[in-house]
């Protein structure tokens, strides 16, 4: 994940360095570097010429002199040599400022250059563009880049050196750690801890998702993740039966019978009970006079077997 962020930082740093705008003042800046080697190329013409001159006027006071004034014949002769090492000297310099001077861009050239710029976002996301064509495109732009990790921050700088000589950098955020994306929000395990106190689990869903709320991967609440947060975060669940209340298995030893009879009774409507969350355990709700009467029942049925845990109706 961290090298496909760090190559779409990449490539969005081409893309706004060839965008036309910037090649435009490129190509404007190249034409003045283009002029300037000009002049300079026409000062090195100069120099020639005149170190030519200085070498023709050597030879030919060498050739007037008189042969048998040996002194003056060898001095004139050495510095025609000199001046025509230094003729070879000024024509060496000369082509090597030549070979190192920019380019000249035709007119041609800098329309396909333009073009180019104009469509590079669209070849460079092309289906049919692969890798190798990528990489080699960067190649033709960027020289080479280093990576720096800040100290104290989830970011590193990537120092871009492009062909052109010139240096960016552009300061990156990393992804935080998996642990960090998927742990709730202090608002959120708040809400949660709040809506504990007189709702179910299955109640705080739905009032999360009412209101719109996400989980911390952009997804709407479920009952485990609900769980989750109690379980991670330490909400306790809130106490949501009432007093009356007992359970399945309370109420079948209260009458000493199987907790299937008790079941039996909640299912054909004989006893009030309910489930807090749509499911699980049985909360059950019995009067005294209600608790007389399945005591008789029980009492007068020749079904029901008393202190049995395996009773069948």
């Amino acid at each position: 994940m961290r090298t496909n962020l760090l190559d779409d930082v990449i490539c969005e740093e081409v893309f706004k360095a060839l965008k036309p705008a910037e090649l435009e003042l490129a190509l404007a800046a190249l034409n003045e570097l283009e002029q300037r080697d000009q002049a300079i190329m026409r000062q090195w013409q100069m120099r020639i010429e005149r170190a030519d001159y200085e070498c023709a006027l050597a030879e030919r006071r060498y050739a007037e002199v008189d042969p048998s004034n040996r002194l003056v014949a060898t001095s004139l002769e050495r510095r025609w040599n000199e001046a025509l090492l230094h003729v070879d000297a000024v024509k060496a310099q000369a082509a090597t400022f030549q070979s190192q001077k920019a380019r000249v861009v035709t007119s041609e050239q800098k329309t396909k250059i333009l073009a180019l710029a104009r469509d590079l976002p669209r070849l460079w996301r092309a289906p049919t563009t692969q890798s190798k064509d990528r990489k080699r495109m960067l190649r033709l732009v960027i020289r080479d880049i280093t990576v720096e990790k800040l100290p104290e921050a989830r970011q590193v700088a990537l120092h871009v050196r492009w062909q052109g000589g010139d240096c960016s950098r552009t300061t990156v955020d990393l992804p935080r750690p998996i642990a960090d994306r998927l742990r709730y929000s202090p608002h959120i395990v708040d809400h949660v801890r709040q809506l504990s106190n007189h709702l179910s689990d299955r109640q705080i869903v739905d009032a999360l998702n009412q209101q719109s709320l996400r989980s911390s991967r952009n997804l709407p609440f479920t009952l485990a993740m609900i769980k989750w947060i109690r379980y991670r975060y330490g909400v306790p669940p809130a106490c949501l039966t009432r007093p009356e209340e007992q359970t399945v298995q309370q109420l079948a030893d209260r009458l000493a019978v199987s907790i299937h009879v008790v079941h039996y009774w909640i299912k054909h409507g004989t006893i009030e009970a309910r489930q807090l969350d749509g499911r699980g355990p049985w909360w059950i709700s019995v009067t005294d006079e209600l608790e007389l009467e399945l005591r008789n029942r029980v009492r007068n049925s020749a079904r029901i077997k008393r202190h049995h845990p395996h009773a069948q109706l």
